[in-house]
């Protein structure tokens, strides 16, 4: 097996992967582990809200704080705590709903608290190809604009483009070097795996690199250090969310100002 690390995402893929992101697809696990009959991710709250019709649990938040309308924000601590039993849940997220594009059917999350089973799904799959889901922050955003809870005076920025993740990044990195573990490092191990597993030795304690990237930094301003604990916890989830419909609403069908997609998760 070749092992590759995309350390951001390099679409097309021909063939299913593991998309890496630790808070957002932590958060798709929890869901479906508390019975959610699937997870919708989408890139915008118009598309949100579409997707949700009149039925699914709307989630998510825009300048830190739940947006009208929807049900509760990202916190991984709250959505323990979520009615989600048989429901459609749609998950808000810029930045992973761009790091899905133009990946095929069958690619899967995976995310420290789901790693031993992701190895085990990327074996039986034969998938080889492990990517760091981009991260994405407002523009012009400072710590000062913080508060425990959510955000004082939030000022309206446009959003700023996707960037490479450091704790998606670290992760990636985990992910490889158990799959390398796994085929007794026989495996074909490609610069970017290389990379990605550097990166780990920097951080042996998975949490670490959690508080020092930018994501860590953003939870820890708004009060949510349970939300970095309970997203470094390793391979507590034995479940795999697994892309399974993609689908695309249309601009001129749904008032949108460009056409949108919908990515639907069920575990596996």
């Amino acid at each position: 097996m070749s092992i590759r690390v995309d350390l951001v995402p390099t679409p097309p893929y021909p063939h299913p992967v593991l998309l890496v992101d630790v808070l957002y697809g932590s958060a798709a696990g929890l869901l479906l582990s508390c019975g959610a009959k699937e997870v919708w991710i989408a890139k915008s709250v118009r598309a949100a809200r579409i997707l949700a019709d009149k039925t699914g649990l709307l989630l998510g938040e825009e300048e830190g704080l739940p947006p009208e309308g929807f049900y509760n924000g990202i916190s991984l601590e709250a959505l323990q705590k979520l009615p989600v039993r048989g429901r459609s849940c749609v998950l808000l997220s810029r930045s992973l709903a761009a790091s899905l594009e133009q990946h095929p059917l069958g690619s899967a999350l995976a995310y420290f608290r789901n790693a031993r089973a992701a190895v085990l799904y990327a074996l039986e799959k034969q998938i080889n190809t492990v990517i760091a889901a981009s991260h994405s922050r407002l523009e012009g955003e400072s710590p000062s604009s913080w508060v425990a809870g959510g955000r004082s005076s939030p000022v309206q920025s446009a959003p700023a483009p996707l960037e490479p993740s450091l704790a998606n990044t670290v992760a990636a990195g985990f992910i490889a070097k158990r799959l390398l573990q796994v085929v007794d490092r026989q495996g074909d191990v490609q610069e970017g795996a290389r990379l990605a597993m550097a990166l780990l030795r920097s951080f042996p304690d998975p949490q670490e690199s959690l508080v020092q990237s930018e994501l860590g930094k953003q939870l820890y301003r708004s009060g949510r250090s349970e939300d970095l604990a309970l997203a470094s916890l390793v391979s507590v989830e034995n479940l795999v969310p697994r892309l399974v419909e993609v689908r695309v609403l249309e601009a001129r069908k749904y008032g949108l100002s460009k056409d949108r997609y919908g990515f639907c998760f069920r575990a596996e």
